[in-house]
């Protein structure tokens, strides 16, 4: 991902017809939403494209708000640690393995905690870039960071761990950039480290070290994900505007057991796993069409099921008619739900403040 989710996204909407087995299980007086539905072919699922609107998914790099903590920064030292004038702080350090840690929205009050308590950044390890930024090279745009911490950040997580990093993941490669003022006196190391951000750009807390947890790029059922404009954003409680509802967690390893499955094997268990999660949620398999809802889930690619991700989200949404982005909901899918002819409000990103609660 040049940024993991900078990308049109690729649903996977249910189709209207039950199962040929189920037929005679469904209610007659069933009336999906006209344009809301999809038609199932021979395979009994087809795969609807809808291209959201560019950066829906767009996850803002923390470290395009943020620059490592000078050495007399807040934390850069030991807790009550006694110094004379004449002896000058030693600088920031937290090498590979490292948990960090902030409030504030500029990590001024950044500090090093163990990595079983709740944090923001797990220390991946450092990245030169003299190769391409000489002596006398300005200070990066966020942009260019962007694409250096793509670049760079990526192969050092890889390299942390052990080849098992989930790119699609819940997890992101991000670091700190110099200061301006280190940048000026010739320092050009990426610190590099892995984040969770949510699709606004807030980070999330994680309360073990990432190889040990699961990188499946999922959230807890019943949450709803936020609307701005026609885009994604932060979590919010279900009974306000958004745009996604999180029906149920498939996990792929119960149906394959001997190596990635192609996506149309995904499709094709994902298609009645989901409508049975959804069941299970809501209290019918129909229950999003009867509402005027979509149900669609996720697909993992190779590196992700290499990485060891099984998991995927079945969801209910609104998708526009002309595939740019979702309509606003309001309520869940559980209870009544209305759907918005109108944009929701866009609101501003937050890049790199943290988040409460949890992803």
């Amino acid at each position: 991902m040049s940024d993991p989710h900078e990308v049109q996204a690729v649903w996977k909407v249910m189709a209207e017809s039950p199962e040929p087995e189920q037929q005679d299980q469904r209610s007659d007086s069933t009336h999906p939403s006209e344009g809301r539905r999809a038609r199932r072919d021979s395979a009994n699922a087809r795969l609807v494209m809808i291209s959201a609107v560019l950066g829906a998914l767009l996850v803002f790099t923390v470290a395009a708000a943020l620059n490592w903590p000078s050495s007399d920064a807040p934390g850069s030292g030991g807790v009550g640690e006694q110094r004379t004038s004449a002896a000058p702080p030693p600088p920031f350090e937290a090498a590979a393995g490292s948990c960090l840690n902030w409030t504030e929205p500029d990590a001024s009050d950044i500090r090093k905690v163990n990595c079983s308590e709740p944090h923001l950044f797990e220390m991946t390890g450092k990245s030169e870039v003299w190769a391409r930024f000489g002596p006398d090279a300005p200070f990066p745009s966020t942009e260019v960071f962007n694409e250096l911490k793509t670049q760079r950040c990526t192969d050092v997580a890889r390299q942390y761990l052990d080849d098992r990093f989930d790119p699609n993941g819940r997890f992101e490669a991000s670091a700190f950039l110099p200061s301006r003022e280190s940048w000026r006196n010739g320092d050009r190391t990426l610190h590099c480290a892995l984040q969770q951000p949510g699709p606004a750009g807030k980070l999330y807390r994680f309360d073990d070290k990432v190889g040990r947890l699961d990188q499946s790029d999922t959230y807890e059922v019943g949450t709803c994900l936020g609307i701005s404009g026609t885009s994604l954003s932060s979590p919010v409680e279900c009974s306000e505007q958004h745009s996604v509802e999180i029906v149920g967690v498939a996990d792929l390893s119960e149906e394959f057991n001997e190596g990635f499955p192609p996506t149309e094997d995904q499709d094709k268990y994902l298609i009645t796993t989901c409508q049975e999660q959804l069941k299970n949620y809501a209290g019918s398999k129909n229950a999003a069409e009867d509402k005027g809802l979509a149900l669609y889930w996720d697909n993992l690619e190779k590196q992700s099921w290499q990485a060891g991700s099984r998991k995927v989200n079945c969801k209910v949404a609104a998708p526009q008619e002309q595939d740019d982005g979702f309509s606003p909901v309001t309520g869940s899918v559980a209870a009544e739900v209305s759907v918005s002819d109108q944009p929701a409000p866009t609101t501003s990103p937050t890049p790199g403040v943290p988040a409460t609660g949890t992803r």
